[in-house]
């Protein structure tokens, strides 16, 4: 094999292992009771968030407001209008976000050789452990039937949180949240 045949191989999964690293998105997993008709839904009312559940995050009224419109966004862009009133709605949504602190241990194990004029020497082995804290964060959408006061969709999403100190970028992590927990909404 030449050496432009071996580069244009090195170079094309280089690319490809670029483009994967980049488009990883969010998946949500979702569950729905099949006898509820999504059909009829057009508006939508966010509930106010529930501070009483105590498996929730310490979460702010800005934040809760950031979400909110994260929400409202999308739900919009899908045709759908969110209504301030819950008796004008068809259905009604709801939020929790469930954190857990989480430690993450690895070990690493380096190999090295030295044997200078030893030839019967073995390799070297040492074992590196990192632990990594982090808080891992649950965000739970549900939509509830308003004539029966039962949710009839939910969607989850999990995933390592951190500290967001850019708005633009906190912006744009929220976006892509909201979308990839509304993706199979409604459900076909």
């Amino acid at each position: 094999m030449s050496r432009l045949s071996y580069a244009r191989i090195v170079f094309v999964l280089l690319l490809t292992a670029l483009v994967f690293a980049c488009s990883t998105t969010p998946t949500a997993t979702m569950d729905f009771d099949p006898g509820f008709d999504f059909s009829g839904v057009r508006k939508i009312a966010i509930l106010p968030f529930d501070r009483t559940v105590s498996s929730i995050a310490a979460v702010s009224d800005i934040q809760v407001g950031r979400l909110n419109q994260s929400l409202t966004d999308e739900l919009s862009r899908r045709g759908y209008d969110v209504v301030p009133n819950s008796a004008e709605a068809d259905m009604l949504l709801t939020w929790h976000l469930v954190t857990q602190e989480r430690t993450n241990i690895r070990t690493y194990n380096s190999m090295s050789a030295r044997y200078g004029s030893c030839w019967q020497c073995a390799p070297m082995s040492s074992d590196s452990v990192r632990v990594t804290q982090y808080t891992r964060g649950t965000l739970i959408v549900d939509l509830i039937d308003p004539a029966r006061m039962q949710s009839v969709w939910r969607s989850i999403l999990s995933s390592r949180m951190r500290d967001m100190s850019n708005p633009v970028e906190a912006e744009e992590i929220r976006r892509t949240a909201v979308e990839a927990i509304f993706a199979e909404f409604p459900p076909a």
